[in-house]
């Protein structure tokens, strides 16, 4: 057996919001949100995200920051996945979800956001991307409200349009996860999969069950049901498709779990198999396991663009995921060395100031 570290350094540095130095800067910690508060700000945080890979992300930064369950105000959308956000604590606005390139649908939701942040007056507004976001960050700008915002894990060059946004508003802190340098005040912290290594056994088997999780992107892949039908006939599948329609012997797959359902699915499966969503990624390796990947192609009309391919392609690098590169198919050998590995929590930990 063998463990192969990441490839990112794991380093300890102060919770201090400071701009980077433009020569190789280095991987900071994430801020905790918490000295924020501190600074006369007594209202909630609020964290602000769409369902999916976004809300994966920002709950994962929120629990790394060591922000208190009781602390925080979520705005999501309903969803299986975080219709029970607040289980530990804290509170929920429920809105109509905004997904990718809706933006009239975004500008409406303006209103809503104002009178929202009016009554509830959150002392920051953290946020990790999404379409879903910009309503908000226009009303935090709007109450001059502080805005702490880290970039997904899935843009490795430049800010989505979310982002560019949350750069256009004054004193908002701005952060990526990416190895580039960034232009302007973004400054590049440890990613949400530096915590992760990678046992690697030595014998490899075909797996005796799967999950499959589609994500909740608007878009149709059955491309990927396909592939997992192909490549392994006979074993049973917890699925998750999400807006794919299909058929499995005959009927539609399950769309949706709740968060507990699919945290059972994964946990218990040999091999998950996913879509490359920076959240679906994450749910396996924090189950464990190293998923077998297959990024949307936008030239299939999978996504609007092909930020998907090239995450995976760095986490490939990394030996976080087993990798299905475009114009390939998923087979049983894919199958066979996610079996072969595991996820470990990585030796050197980012230790949480405070």
């Amino acid at each position: 057996m063998s463990i192969t570290a990441p490839s990112r350094p794991e380093t300890t540095a102060p919770v201090v919001l400071r701009r980077a130095k433009r020569r190789a800067p280095a991987p900071q910690v994430l801020p905790d949100a918490l000295p924020l508060l501190r600074d006369g700000g007594t209202g909630p945080v609020m964290l602000v995200s769409s369902g999916g890979g976004h809300f994966a992300e920002l709950r994962a930064l929120a629990d790394a920051w060591g922000i208190d369950p009781v602390d925080r105000h979520w705005v999501v959308p309903r969803t299986g996945q975080t219709k029970d956000v607040t289980a530990d604590g804290g509170t929920v606005t429920f809105v109509p979800r905004i997904a990718s390139r809706e933006m009239t649908k975004a500008a409406a939701g303006l209103a809503r956001a104002l009178m929202l942040h009016r009554r509830v007056r959150p002392a920051v507004v953290l946020s990790a991307g999404a379409l879903q976001a910009v309503p908000h960050l226009v009303a935090a700008a709007a109450f001059r409200t502080p805005v702490v915002y880290v970039e997904s894990v899935a843009r490795l060059d430049r800010p989505s349009l979310t982002g560019r946004l949350a750069a256009s508003i004054p004193g908002s802190r701005l952060f990526h996860q990416s190895s580039a340098t960034w232009a302007g005040t973004w400054l590049r912290a440890h990613d949400i999969y530096s915590g992760f290594a990678v046992e690697t056994h030595t014998v490899a088997r075909a797996p005796r069950s799967l999950a499959v999780l589609l994500g909740t992107e608007q878009f149709g892949f059955t491309r990927l049901v396909d592939d997992v039908l192909a490549a392994a006939p006979t074993t049973p599948v917890t699925w998750q498709v999400g807006n794919t329609d299909c058929r499995v012997a005959g009927e539609q797959p399950q769309r949706w779990l709740s968060a507990q359902e699919m945290l059972a699915g994964v946990r218990d499966a040999d091999v998950v198999v996913t879509h490359g969503g920076a959240g679906s990624v994450l749910t396996a390796l924090e189950a464990g396991h190293v998923p077998v990947v297959v990024p949307r192609c936008p030239e299939r009309g999978e996504h609007v663009d092909d930020h998907q391919i090239r995450m995976c392609r760095e986490l490939a690098e990394r030996g976080l995921v087993v990798l299905v590169e475009p114009g390939e198919t998923l087979t049983s050998a894919h199958l066979a060395e996610a079996a072969r590995k595991r996820a470990v929590p990585a030796r050197f930990q980012v230790a949480r100031v405070g």
